[in-house]
């Protein structure tokens, strides 16, 4: 099939207000609106330079191409929430970068509140299709509703200790030096190289977390009729 009919997915990982870093990164991957899907995985929001601008983006992304956008949530999209409903969590929410959003969204004459019904609406845990299974930070089964909120939120101990071994499950949430595939064998995970094309596993885990927002790179995995590549960017005051 030619790339005129085909559709790819192009799943990004953690971007924590790094808007440039996005465009460029679609602009680079060739993204056609009127055919591509893109899947986020989630911590939209947070420490990066315009949170706020990030999620007018992807807003406006979804209006757009409906269902071809699919926006997961991550533990930062998940404080939000929760410290607009209870003021006590707010330290925590601070701690975790969420005044940078408050920032953000203030130079724009809006509140965290005013995001809240959107995520709720917009944003889901989990996304599931006949390739592949995406959840921002973990997941135990295969099958995504058999997972809890906590560990499709939350979850490192899957993707450290390398022994998910079900349909093949694409996360982000657990930054890590380059995106990586874990086979679940429980050995070392291996190192993906960028620019290449490679067959898409069946089973195991691969992380697109390459610490943006940290000085490493914003990762996108682009699917294409059982073949992928990866493709990075450069984050705020990266020198790689």
């Amino acid at each position: 099939m030619d790339r005129e009919n085909q559709m790819r997915k192009i799943i990004i990982g953690d971007i924590h207000g790094c808007l440039e870093e996005v465009l460029t990164l679609l602009e680079e991957a060739e993204f056609d609106r009127n055919r591509d899907m893109v899947i986020q995985l989630g911590d939209m929001i947070d420490r990066g330079p315009d949170p706020c601008g990030v999620l007018e983006f992807f807003k406006a992304m979804k209006e757009k191409i409906g269902d071809r956008c699919v926006l997961l949530r991550g533990n930062h999209e998940e404080i939000l929430m929760e410290a607009v409903k209870d003021r006590e969590l707010m330290d925590l929410w601070s701690f975790n970068g969420g005044m940078k959003t408050v920032r953000s969204m203030k130079t724009r004459g809006m509140r965290p509140a005013d995001w809240v019904s959107w995520l709720e609406s917009e944003t889901v845990l989990w996304y599931q299709d006949e390739e592949i299974l995406c959840a921002h930070a973990g997941v135990e089964s295969e099958h995504g509703p058999d997972n809890s909120p906590d560990v499709l939120l939350w979850d490192r101990n899957r993707l450290l200790e390398n022994r998910y071994t079900g349909r093949l499950a694409i996360v982000g949430h657990t930054p890590l030096s380059a995106a990586a595939y874990m086979d679940g064998s429980g050995g070392e995970a291996r190192a993906l190289p960028e620019n290449t094309v490679l067959s898409l596993p069946e089973t195991g885990m691969i992380c697109l977390d390459t610490g943006c927002v940290f000085g490493g790179r914003l990762t996108a995995m682009i699917l294409s009729e059982g073949t992928f590549r990866l493709q990075s960017v450069k984050g705020p005051g990266s020198r790689r």
